[in-house]
């Protein structure tokens, strides 16, 4: 049973771990993973949910910190950390094509050019804000405490 963890004194509500192991458990049921495989990984699933529920309370912190409030306040603080990310270059879009052409049967790289360019985006900014919340991470007082 996960310990109740409290990011600088303030706890992780249960309901953001849930929601997150709900959106884990929707990931990986879209990407292959059986029933029997989720039942079998709730400990873990519900540990990594819980972590991704710190990470969400430590950028509500920081928006906090700055000012920012809401929903709306998070996203602006995402959406400023993430801004100075390049975008992806051609040869970077080509050579994801050619690594993965068995994903694009029958398509031209013409034709998929914008979806990998997002996907590409998508996951420099993804790592960028890890980068972030790593930073957040070491500056907090994360907790974990017997129920």
């Amino acid at each position: 049973m996960l310990k109740k963890a409290y990011v600088n004194g303030e706890p992780i509500a249960r309901e953001a771990v849930s929601f997150e192991f709900e959106r884990l458990v929707k990931f990986y049921s879209e990407h292959g993973m059986s029933g029997e495989d989720i039942k079998k990984n709730v400990e873990k699933l519900l540990e990594q949910a819980q972590e991704q529920a710190i990470g969400a309370k430590l950028l509500i912190l920081r928006a906090r910190d700055l000012g920012l409030t809401g929903p709306e306040g998070v996203n602006e603080l995402v959406a400023k950390t993430c801004a100075g990310t390049p975008e992806p270059e051609e040869v970077e879009i080509e050579a994801f094509y050619r690594e993965n052409k068995a994903s694009f049967p029958e398509q031209q790289l013409v034709q998929v050019s914008d979806k990998i360019r997002d996907c590409l985006r998508h996951a420099a900014r993804g790592k960028v804000l890890s980068a972030f919340v790593a930073e957040l991470r070491e500056r907090a007082q994360i907790e974990y405490r017997e129920n």
